[in-house]
Parts: structure tokens; C-alpha cells; sequence
């Protein structure tokens, strides 16, 4: 979340303010800021996020809102949603905009009740998943995964261990191959071969800082604050002084 508010040059945009009545200025002030949150939000975040991201989707691109200014608080609030169907936008956004580990998948949590993926456990993709345009795990591929674990969910860490290696629906089994080094996790026999579909790990996967998120609003503040405003001033006088 980053708040736009009058401070710093937006201050000094107001009290430059000559002719006009007093008690519009508020009333602009606070368009000017919703209008100027609004931009940040929709045109230029996005534009950040295609640039750094490569080939967002859309739920990531629609990720943000806005809290609008009025004319007592004459502050405008660009955030990130912290609640929507599927997975928060706040879960996945926020790690490329601050860094360090993200938080548990919704997967994840369903290959836990399926007593696959122990507690803490990551489950990263593996080199048999096939991957959308945008880079991710295909949804689909996901939900037959799933629905391949649901019944062999554990009740026990004993019994835990005893169907790790399970064969599941569609040449699936989940555990450690047999030979070689090869990690714990979801795997698929591909005639002769096994591939791997999700690698088990107890290390948080990590993200460094790439988003610019703060710089990014704090940019479009100042170069739009000051037209806004007095785009949204001529109009209010035009109007009689209404707001």
C-alpha cells in the first residue's frame, strides 16, 4: 500500500491557487489525488509489471485498487487486494515487491490434506510440467494431479511414510525414486522413464525486490498531480463553483 497525499510539491501546486474560491480547492485537491492513485493503478503498475515480469496474466495485471481521496483526508491510497477468488493477489505481488519467501500455495495446502506434502514443505514444478504462455503450471495439469491424490490422504505420520511411493491414476506415484539422487516428490512414468511434477523442499522458494512499486506511484504523482489538478479546478469553476 503507498499513500499519495498532499505534501512536497502537491502543497506547494495548492497554495499556489489565486482567484478562485477557497472552498473548491479541497474538492479538487482530492480528484485530482483519486485521479492520479487511479493512473498509477491501471496504467502505469501494469506497465511496470509487463516490463519486469515478462508475461503477466491478467489476475496479476487487475491486482491492485484504489482507496479515493476526500476532501478532509486529501489522501488517495494505491494498494494491492488482499482478498479475491483463487489465491490473494497480496500472496504472490507483494514478494516481488518487498522480496524474501513466498507464502504456501493452494496446492500445497491440498497435497498436505492429501498427506503427500509434509508441514512446512514447498512443493516446487518439476521438468514433466508443462508450462502456459505466461510461464506458469497449467491449471489443468494441476487439477488432475490433485484429483489423482485424493484418496490416499494420511491420517498419521506413520502411515504417512507408509504411502509415500504409492502408484496413483495416470502412471503417478509420489516419494523418492529409486536410484540415483533424485528428491522426494510427485513424479510420472513415461514408459522406461520417470519425470518429475513437483520436487518437495523445505527451503521457502525466495524472491528479490522487482517491482518498484513505491517508486513507480511515487513517479506518477509527480508528474500528474499538478494537470489533474487544475484540469479538475477549471472544471468545478466552469461549473459556478460546484463541486
Amino acid at each position: 500500500m503507498l499513500e499519495i497525499r498532499r505534501s512536497g510539491n502537491m502543497a506547494d501546486v495548492i497554495a499556489s491557487v489565486r482567484d478562485v474560491p477557497a472552498r473548491i480547492v479541497p474538492y479538487a485537491a482530492s480528484t485530482a489525488l483519486t485521479r492520479t492513485a487511479q493512473h498509477a493503478a491501471k496504467i502505469e503498475l501494469p506497465a511496470e509489471m509487463r516490463s519486469v515480469f515478462g508475461n503477466p496474466v491478467a489476475y496479476t495485471l487487475n491486482s491492485l485498487r484504489i482507496e479515493p481521496a476526500t476532501k478532509d483526508t486529501l489522501s488517495a491510497r494505491v494498494m494491492v487486494k488482499t482478498s479475491a477468488a483463487g489465491i490473494a493477489p497480496e500472496n504472490f505481488l507483494l514478494p516481488q515487491v518487498e522480496g524474501g519467501g513466498r507464502k504456501h500455495k493452494r496446492a500445497e495446502a491440498a497435497m498436505r490434506y492429501a498427506g503427500v506434502l509434509g508441514a512446512g514443505q514447498f512443493a516446487m514444478p518439476g521438468k514433466g510440467l508443462s508450462l502456459d504462455a505466461n510461464g506458469n503450471v497449467k491449471g489443468a495439469e494441476v487439477r488432475t494431479i490433485l484429483a489423482a491424490l485424493k484418496n490416499i490422504r494420511a491420517v498419521s505420520n506413520a502411515e504417512f511414510k507408509q504411502r509415500k511411493g504409492r502408484k496413483l491414476e495416470n502412471d503417478l506415484f509420489v516419494g523418492k525414486p529409486n536410484g540415483g539422487n533424485r528428491p522426494d516428490g510427485i513424479w510420472r512414468r513415461e514408459g522406461k522413464r520417470i519425470r518429475a511434477l513437483f520436487v518437495f523442499t523445505n527451503d521457502a522458494p525466495t524472491y528479490g525486490k522487482r517491482l518498484d512499486f513505491t517508486g513507480v506511484v511515487q513517479r506518477v504523482a509527480l508528474q500528474r498531480f499538478q494537470p489533474e489538478f487544475q484540469k479538475a479546478m477549471a472544471a468545478m469553476v466552469a461549473r459556478g463553483g460546484r463541486a
